[in-house]
């Protein structure tokens, strides 16, 4: 009895065995196949929340403006002054009167606002207006933080199931929209044109110069300062030179879309007079570099102001150059990214508290490529953090914004200089040429 029982279980041991050596591979296959699809969901599941909140900032912080304005219908801030210009504009009257205040844009502005002055009631295209200017800021946040997501970003997260680019916006929103809340108040161009300038350096460091160039041609339409980088670009990438000047015949027919073309003309002329006279120190409240020693006691002499400022412009120059000559395009792009910071906030003759929404995207940047390197201290991501929200001291409350207008902002930029002149390593493109030179091939038979 015992061999009849026995035989059988000899004779199934091989068949166990082979069974094993089929089935387990498979099994173990499946296994990981379920691991993988696992850790797509998860990291689907992370992408999708960051990008939920991220936006979700933005839609509070618009429907908060919104019902202000709904609820508030004559604080429109300086829209009225847009209004007045394209109303002017088309009835061939003049849009620039005497002062120093008052419409400073060139006259294509007044025509591309047509439409939003057409719109009726009037707190629908105040608030069509912004949603313009605040649509576009968040666009380019949303480019910006897709440079961590590039392939050869050296930007590591502190956990595999976080996304680069999403859980960056989300970080990226964070520092920098603090900083708008005064421009969206207000309905300052320095919204739309800050998130223009961040496209274009972006644009740039890609080298896709027709649209660095018609993006260019835009900032100018939204502020005659954007001149600054415009001739920057010009001078510095050569790439870019036919494109820009391509674009100025498109500019031009702009600016005399009008019945009447000895009227046009005449408002080119007030325009040059009257941007040539907003730049004196009269009653003016300027919260740049100069402004800000004036409310420490200090004189701010005319000559000594122009001065610096033309030097500052060449320094600038020469920055951008040796840069882009000696280090590459990546190099290049973000060089010119930070001076147009620097000139457009602290060096800008016409700088308002609100100007410095320009300067959040990019110190926002920095800071979150600090938090999301492998190694290295963190510290100056924090710094930026605090320098980023401080930028809406002026919106806290009225004490504070007594307390720092004027000095504060331009302050924390010139804090921020060490931190926003060197490139952050996600900038690096794909297309960068090495930094280093080849090593030679070592000959074994020597």
């Amino acid at each position: 009895m015992v061999e009849e029982v026995w035989k059988p279980q000899l004779r199934s041991g091989p068949i166990i065995a082979l069974s094993s050596q089929l089935f387990l591979p498979t099994l173990k296959l499946k296994l990981a196949v379920l691991r993988v699809l696992g850790k797509l969901v998860v990291k689907l599941f992370m992408r999708i929340r960051w990008n939920t909140l991220a936006w979700s900032i933005f839609g509070i912080v618009f429907a908060g403006m919104a019902i202000y304005l709904i609820l508030n219908p004559t604080r429109t801030g300086v829209v009225p002054a847009y209004r007045f210009a394209s109303t002017h504009w088309w009835i061939s009257e003049s849009m620039y009167p005497g002062g120093t205040h008052g419409f400073l844009y060139l006259p294509q502005f007044a025509v591309l606002f047509t439409p939003f002055n057409l719109i009726q009631p009037a707190v629908l295209s105040e608030i069509l207006w912004r949603a313009m200017g605040f649509g576009l800021f968040s666009l380019a946040l949303f480019r910006l933080a897709s440079v961590f997501g590039s392939t050869n970003s050296p930007v590591q997260l502190p956990s595999p199931l976080l996304s680069q680019p999403a859980f960056s916006f989300f970080l990226i929103v964070l520092l920098a929209v603090p900083a708008s809340l005064a421009s969206i108040n207000n309905g300052q161009t320095n919204l739309p044109l800050s998130a223009c300038l961040v496209l274009t350096f972006l644009a740039i460091r890609d080298q896709k110069w027709g649209t660095a160039s018609a993006l260019l041609t835009v900032c100018l339409i939204l502020k005659p300062l954007a001149l600054a980088p415009w001739l920057l670009a010009f001078a510095v990438f050569p790439s870019i030179r036919l494109p820009l000047l391509a674009g100025l015949p498109a500019l031009l027919l702009v600016g005399f879309t009008h019945p009447n073309p000895a009227y046009a003309w005449s408002q080119w002329v007030e325009f040059g007079t009257k941007l040539f006279h907003s730049y004196t120190p009269e009653n003016l409240r300027v919260s740049d570099i100069f402004g800000m020693l004036e409310k420490a006691g200090i004189p701010n002499n005319l000559s000594v102001n122009s001065i610096s400022r033309a030097l500052g412009s060449l320094a600038a120059l020469a920055f951008v150059w040796i840069r882009f000559r000696r280090r590459g395009l990546a190099e290049g792009s973000w060089a010119l990214a930070a001076v147009t910071v620097l000139v457009l906030t602290i060096f800008n003759p016409r700088a308002e508290t609100n100007s410095y929404v320009l300067a959040s995207p990019l110190l926002a940047y920095v800071a979150v490529s600090y938090f999301l390197q492998a190694s290295g201290t963190k510290l100056p991501g924090w710094i930026l953090s605090v320098i980023c929200l401080g930028f809406m001291c002026d919106g806290m409350s009225k004490t504070i914004y007594l307390a720092t207008d004027v000095w504060l902002k331009p302050l924390l930029v010139i804090f921020s200089i060490p931190m926003l002149l060197p490139m952050p390593q996600a900038w690096a493109a794909p297309t960068s040429p090495p930094t280093s030179k080849p090593t030679k091939p070592i000959n074994i038979s020597q």
